[in-house]
């Protein structure tokens, strides 16, 4: 039966094509029966891990780690192309199905004490941004060394520090007893990387992963529920809260900015009738990734999410990180614990060794 190892001599990093993975956020109650109706059962293989499979496809192979069931590692040597169409296909047309959505300040540092030397920023505010606003739009790719102190200097300024917002970087990796690295990674949680060491890059991508979870999970334990204390004599309590964002500047045009954001179009994949009041906006929305309801409401300069218990907290994810890229690069959490999250502080890091291939 074919083993850890295996997958490692098939994906070692020697050849002139960047090995890719991608991470994929999964709701289910059997991992293994969604994986089979994701790439068909006759095409998966099963291996000495019980977390890990092999899946045959005509355009290539995958190995898809399932260690945390949550958030599934699919790593392939296919052409980016074909990979990424196969599994936008699949991740986009279900509900059981999402992308990581990593924001800015993750990309920034995907390892402790390293600086990325190419990065890409991407800001495109055309559906949310007034006809004399400063910037509509901001593209910018650099490397080298001081690839981000253009960036820091442009975020420095009030008018423009909105507009910046990281797509991918690309950081150079060394480490006296893994090896050394040069890992690529965008914002939807897609990784390239070329070197010599694929364990390394296991290291990096479990890290970057668990940074990332640690902000869904902490948005997760905001949610409110009510207990009943006693049936009879009634009363109970109300745990959790509202998430509150804040924005570093004003929405100009609230009814046009939630009817873009309700559309049930991606990247937001929302869906909701907004109330209008005096100073504020109410909307009972629903999350069409996992068909969840949840209330946000609006003010001119501040969004609350209240997620209900057992909510996906990959929906609040999923909305910041899209809306730094259209709306708000400078945005905020209110709670210190998750700005502190949202910015990749407070994980320990780097991960843990990871289970050493079997012989």
């Amino acid at each position: 039966m074919i083993t850890r190892a295996d997958m490692n001599e098939q994906l070692h990093l020697g050849s002139n094509t960047p090995t890719k993975t991608f991470v994929v956020e999964a709701h289910a109650d059997d991992p293994r029966l969604l994986l089979e109706d994701v790439v068909g059962r006759s095409n998966l293989e099963a291996t000495a891990d019980a977390f890990l499979f092999k899946a045959h496809l005509d355009s290539g192979e995958l190995w898809i780690d399932q260690l945390d069931r949550r958030f599934w590692s699919i790593h392939t040597d296919m052409g980016m192309k074909d990979a990424h169409d196969f599994l936008r296909k699949e991740v986009e047309g279900r509900r059981e199905l999402d992308w990581i959505w990593l924001p800015s300040d993750h990309l920034r540092n995907i390892w402790p004490n390293t600086q990325p030397q190419r990065v890409v920023t991407t800001f495109d505010g055309s559906r949310f941004s007034e006809e004399d606003a400063p910037t509509k739009g901001l593209k910018v790719q650099m490397s080298g060394h001081g690839a981000t102190k253009l960036l820091d200097f442009i975020a420095g300024n009030d008018d423009f520090r909105y507009s910046v917002s990281f797509h991918s970087s690309q950081t150079p990796l060394i480490d006296p007893d893994l090896g050394s690295i040069v890992e690529g990674v965008n914002r939807k949680g897609r990784f390239a990387v070329s070197g010599d060491s694929f364990e390394f890059h296991l290291q990096v991508v479990h890290s970057v992963v668990r940074r990332y979870k640690r902000l869904v999970e902490l948005c997760e334990s905001k949610a409110i529920s009510y207990t009943t204390h006693d049936e009879i004599d009634g009363g109970g309590m109300l745990d959790g809260g509202s998430i509150l964002i804040k924005f570093s500047r004003k929405i100009t045009d609230i009814p046009a900015f939630l009817g873009e954001l309700f559309s049930a179009r991606i990247p937001y994949r929302l869906w909701g009738m907004p109330r209008f009041l005096d100073t504020h906006a109410e909307v009972d929305a629903v999350d069409l990734h996992v068909g969840q309801a949840l209330r946000m409401d609006f003010g001119e300069d501040w969004l609350r999410v209240y997620l209900n218990k057992g909510s996906c907290g990959n929906t609040v994810a999923r909305l910041v990180c899209n809306l730094q890229h259209t709306f708000d690069g400078a945005l905020s959490f209110a709670d210190p614990e998750l700005q502190r999250a949202l910015r990749g502080e407070g994980a320990k890091l780097p991960a843990p060794p990871l289970p050493r291939f079997a012989q």
